[in-house]
């Protein structure tokens, strides 16, 4: 896939050109098969892994009010604003739930989680996952979070 990249020759240098261009792949080089986590054992998680275990699991509209104060914030780091603005909020957000259904964690999409607050978005997808429900091996590299 061919990316044109334009920049402003009147207020950069070449190096931030280059710099620019960098952060500028970076974030579209990001994305589903970058994704993963590991614990202290060496068991691994991609989110590959996640979404495969958890096809099932419908997608649901939640509110974004109930999501606000589990999300990341990156308020003053524009790399991570741009990255914000970025995010595809047709993709849902993952979230760990217990047994009651309670959240616990937003394991995935807290930049799609973001925008949706800065839009004032109502509602955004997610998947609600049961964290108990995952295979032993995955509980394993997320028990940290229950």
């Amino acid at each position: 896939m061919e990316h044109k990249i334009y920049v402003k020759k009147d207020n950069m240098n070449l190096q931030e050109n280059i710099q620019r261009l960098k952060e500028i792949m970076g974030v579209i080089n990001e994305g589903l098969h970058d994704t993963s986590w590991e614990n202290d054992k060496g068991y691994k998680v991609t989110l590959v892994d996640l979404l495969d275990v958890t096809e099932d699991i419908p997608v649901k509209k939640i509110s974004v009010n109930k999501i606000k104060s589990k999300l990341l914030k990156w308020d003053n780091d524009e790399k991570e604003i741009a990255k914000i603005e970025k995010s595809n909020l047709k993709y849902p957000i993952l979230i760990f739930v217990d047994d009651n259904n309670k959240l616990i964690s937003i394991i995935d999409g807290h930049h799609r989680g973001q925008k949706a607050v800065r839009h004032k978005l109502k509602t955004i997808k997610a998947k609600l996952i049961p964290i108990n429900s995952l295979p032993k091996d995955m509980r394993k590299v997320f028990k940290h979070i229950n």
